[in-house]
């Protein structure tokens, strides 16, 4: 296969590209070059996509299209017209957090798009996403996959790397206690791997897919999971949920079970895909953590 990553240049598409890879596929990534990915075999179109004229440098032919970084309506719609038929089927890279929010149901891939706007850049980047889905959704041959909170190697979000800083500095975490809040990790290979899959397989087109584990995590059982990843005894120093918010401590995950929300991950294993254990993806993510600084 020959395909087109938009994006590609940190975290999920580095995992994207190194995936693709392996399979033999070929692969050109189409970003803003402020990172490139320095891969044999990888070819790059410097571009943004907001720009008509950079998007007219995409001259190839793509069996698939994953689109990593599509966030505003008209994001997709402006690559599939200047691509037109050199574009086999599309993957668009959505959330579970374009699911409505607050029914207290197990949400699956036929729960509602929301529709409220919460606000602030959290809000744009829901609101986006979901309309974006709709977007696509008339588009030809496409996918949908809607990953949870994304860990591994390389995250540049403050999610996992908020513990290892503590752990490293100070041999210590803060867990806030007593919380019912809950949360759902998918390891940045899983997301890779189903993103070829939807590539290649004709049981994934015009599907939407929640790519993440079933297993909520509390705070709790997060903790147990960084004491295995990382080999190491850290202290524990538990704060109440009121004192975290006072004092500013940058929590990542929920802190209530109002605050939570569960999704339910089972059409995608249904395919026979099988999600890493978060020990194993989390160990992986600490390692590169502490080579890395």
């Amino acid at each position: 296969m020959n395909i087109l990553i938009i994006g590609g240049s940190y975290f999920l598409g580095p995992a994207i590209i190194k995936e693709a890879l392996k399979e033999g596929y070929g692969v050109t990534v189409f970003n803003r070059g402020t990172r490139s990915p320095g891969l044999p075999g990888v070819a790059e179109i410097r571009g943004d996509r907001t720009c008509d004229e950079d998007l007219m440098k995409i001259t190839g032919s793509y069996d698939a299209v994953i689109d990593t970084c599509a966030y505003v309506k008209g994001d997709i719609r402006k690559v599939r017209d200047v691509l037109e038929d050199r574009c086999g089927r599309y993957v668009f890279i959505s959330t579970v957090d374009v699911l409505e929010r607050g029914t207290g149901l197990l949400l699956d891939e036929s729960a509602k798009l929301e529709t409220r706007d919460f606000g602030g850049d959290a809000g744009a980047y829901i609101l986006g996403k979901a309309a974006l889905e709709r977007e696509i959704a008339d588009a030809g041959d496409h996918c949908i996959l809607r990953p949870s909170v994304i860990y591994g190697p390389g995250n540049y979000a403050p999610r996992e790397n908020i513990y290892f800083k503590w752990i490293s500095a100070a041999g210590q975490i803060l867990e806030p206690s007593p919380s019912d809040g809950t949360f759902q990790a998918v390891y940045v290979g899983d997301v890779a791997r189903a993103a070829l899959r939807a590539c290649a397989d004709e049981g994934f087109s015009r599907r939407t897919f929640n790519v993440t584990p079933s297993e909520p995590i509390t705070y709790e059982r997060f903790t147990q999971i960084l004491k295995v990843s990382t080999g190491t005894d850290f202290e524990v120093i538990k704060i109440t949920p009121e004192e975290a918010l006072a004092g500013g401590v940058p929590f990542p995950f929920p802190l209530s079970a109002a605050e939570s929300e569960k999704y339910d991950g089972s059409a995608l294993e249904k395919t026979g895909f099988d999600y890493t254990d978060i020990c194993t993806g989390m160990k992986e993510a600490w390692e590169y953590y502490v080579h890395s600084r």
